[in-house]
């Protein structure tokens, strides 16, 4: 499911203009994200919490050549689902509906 295609689907649901509720999910999207950067971590209750995580530079291998290549450090988005989250994913089993 695409961002466009969520609008739409809320946006039928709930008998709203669609302009509307574009405007409410990109708010929650760039507030989620403006915060989990300005504070490092984001906990939603009975969803999952976002956090920055620091990755320390490393050495890897290209594995269609085999050539040891420098990584260097970064900051990467995490995202670890809370309990509700993760049963209902894992008594569905995860499938995507196609």
């Amino acid at each position: 499911m695409t961002k466009k295609e969520m609008i739409h689907q809320i946006a039928v649901d709930l008998h709203v203009d669609q302009t509307i509720v574009r405007a409410v999910v990109q708010r929650c999207l760039d507030d989620i994200l403006d915060t989990t950067i300005k504070e490092g971590r984001l906990e939603l209750r009975n969803f999952g919490v976002f956090e920055v995580k620091h990755r320390a530079a490393r050495k890897a291998r290209n594995p269609k050549t085999n050539q040891e290549v420098f990584v260097p450090a970064k900051h990467v988005l995490t995202f670890q689902a809370g309990k509700n989250v993760a049963s209902r994913v894992k008594a569905t089993g995860g499938s995507s509906g196609n």
